[in-house]
């Protein structure tokens, strides 16, 4: 079984996310298309903590995988996520939006 916990805080508005998502309840080609983007991100080896100095103007998010027995948590900001993380970051802010 996988999850996906996604925050998302801060901002100019505090628009304020927060939601989980086991991918064994949402259709397949959907779990296989976040599963797809947690890989593309090489999420299990991202340092947990890649925040920084967040400024009061951006985004912080903050992202849970669990995978089995791995469980894994990031922490970025807008301006210091790493460029393979914004996919799943974007993916999952729009599926907020559509639910």
């Amino acid at each position: 079984m996988t999850t996906i916990n996604f925050h998302r805080s801060g901002g100019v508005i505090g628009n304020e996310i927060q939601f989980g998502i086991n991918l064994n309840e949402i259709p397949a080609d959907e779990a296989q298309h976040l599963t797809r983007l947690v890989m593309e991100a090489d999420f299990f080896k991202l340092p947990e903590n890649l925040a920084g100095q967040a400024t009061t103007d951006e985004f912080e998010y903050t992202i849970t995988v669990e995978a089995g027995q791995s469980e894994h948590t990031v922490l970025v900001t807008d301006t210091t996520m790493p460029k393979d993380l914004a996919p799943l970051v974007k993916e999952l802010t729009m599926m907020q939006a559509t639910r």
